[in-house]
């Protein structure tokens, strides 16, 4: 990234933090609904300090990771599997294409049944965005491939472990990075919403119970330090996309 860049990086964000500050400041914005960031940034040094901040994100730390990776790459085998062969196209698309539209927390219910009320229903719960989405990503993918790429392939024999990951997987990575992208952000709205519905722990739930008791500040740091772990992660996406797509 050119210098320009990454000052563009840096100021845009830079300015939001100044106008929001401006506004609540000015009473343009009512400070007691949406604090200013410096309100905010005491406020969450506060909670680190003496309500165990750190712990509850870290809770949803891993809750987000485990649901991204139980989703995404049994997704990407899905989508691509279906890209490379018909038959499990005609097998798996039709029901790809039913459930995927379903809003995932009606679904929660019949995770819970079938599964139990325990950490594992909220995983496999926050696994449902990122698998619809890298399957439909990776076969997109995939049927997008030049022909006589997977034709030559054929012609040498080639092995479906090789075909996999000599022909199809490179040719496909920057069309799955970015449904990775997409995919971690549905794994991160599901985190907090499991989080609201059913968890007593994590980031979510000290939101929604902020909001309950009108602790607004409490709430906003919530929604900041959720903002803080996207970003981190992605920029650790874009990091392995530079390392494994260097031609992109």
């Amino acid at each position: 990234m050119s210098r320009p860049a990454r000052w563009a990086s840096l100021l845009s964000p830079l300015a939001v933090l100044v106008l929001w500050e401006s506004l609540s400041r000015s009473g343009i914005v009512d400070a007691r609904i949406i604090p200013p960031p410096s309100a905010v940034a005491v406020t969450m040094a506060s909670m680190f300090r003496h309500d165990g901040l750190g712990g509850q994100a870290f809770v949803t730390l891993g809750r987000f990771l485990g649901g991204f990776a139980l989703g995404a790459v049994p997704g990407i085998f899905l989508g691509l599997t279906m890209g490379l062969y018909r038959a499990a196209r005609v097998a798996f698309a039709p029901l790809v294409a039913v459930i995927y539209p379903l809003p995932h927390i009606a679904i929660f219910p019949i995770i819970l049944i079938l599964v139990g009320q325990n950490e594992r229903a909220n995983i496999v719960m926050i696994a449902f965005g990122p698998f619809f989405t890298m399957a439909i990503t990776a076969m997109g993918a995939v049927l997008a491939i030049e022909p006589i790429h997977r034709e030559v392939a054929k012609s040498f024999e080639t092995s479906p472990r090789d075909l996999y990951t000599r022909v199809v997987l490179p040719a496909t990575l920057p069309s799955i990075f970015s449904g990775l992208r997409i995919a971690l952000g549905a794994a991160l709205i599901s985190t907090i919403a499991v989080e609201f519905l059913v968890s007593d722990t994590g980031i979510g739930h000290i939101i929604w119970n902020s909001w309950q008791t009108l602790s607004l500040g409490q709430s906003m740091a919530g929604l900041v330090l959720t903002g803080i772990i996207g970003v981190a992660s992605y920029a650790l996406l874009d990091a392995a996309e530079r390392r494994l797509v260097p031609w992109r």
